[in-house]
């Protein structure tokens, strides 16, 4: 019985990934931090698919649920399955495809859709990662004016923008939070919740 092409095709494409680190390129002029933005991570992946002449594809199971918060924002939440699929042979793996992302511009799908991408490359291939540590919430200056793109905002690092806005304000700290967690128990995410409950506690302690 042939070998299925795809399980060669997705080593081949960790092994180059494995021998060319993701470096950190963006530059957040506010807190002064490097940063990879979802647009390098993807194209990243792009020659080693391209070669091994697989393509990713997102199946018809896919689930988007919107929900509106307070004053202009919503919060979209992607659910579904990418499917890895060599065009040799036809053969393919399939994997969870799952993202979100909080907007007041009516952004939040894109970006949910790029999240979903991003994680979904990042840990089928276990990506390694080039350059220093990704900064504690600790280590950022809580006074600063974060530099955010809604186009590529996730909703913990949204909180953690918002948070630093009102942590001096305890009430108003708590307020934000419950907001938050509501939102993640209402999308089922109980990851999102831990994170959450970790940043408030960090800022609030």
């Amino acid at each position: 019985m042939a070998k299925e092409k795809i399980y060669e095709a997705l080593q081949n494409v960790q092994t180059h990934m494995m021998h060319n680190p993701i470096a950190k390129e963006g530059i957040n002029n506010f807190q002064k931090y490097k940063y990879r933005g979802i647009d390098q991570i993807i194209q990243s992946f792009s020659k080693p698919l391209y070669e091994n002449k697989v393509l990713t594809i997102v199946q018809p199971d896919l689930n988007v649920s919107t929900k509106f918060l307070e004053g202009k924002n919503t919060l979209t939440r992607v659910v579904g399955t990418l499917r890895f699929l060599s065009t040799e042979d036809g053969s393919y793996v399939d994997r969870s495809y799952v993202g979100h992302s909080l907007s007041n511009q009516a952004k939040d799908l894109e970006a949910a859709r790029s999240f979903a991408y991003r994680n979904a490359l990042l840990e089928t291939f276990c990506v390694p990662f080039e350059g220093v540590v990704e900064p504690e919430l600790e280590g950022i200056d809580k006074d600063s004016k974060p530099e955010v793109n809604q186009e590529e905002v996730s909703m913990l690092e949204e909180f953690k923008a918002e948070l630093r806005k009102v942590y001096k304000d305890k009430d108003k700290a708590l307020k934000l939070f419950q907001q938050y967690d509501k939102v993640a128990e209402l999308s089922n995410d109980k990851e999102t919740r831990v994170q959450l409950n970790l940043l408030y506690s960090k800022v609030i302690k």
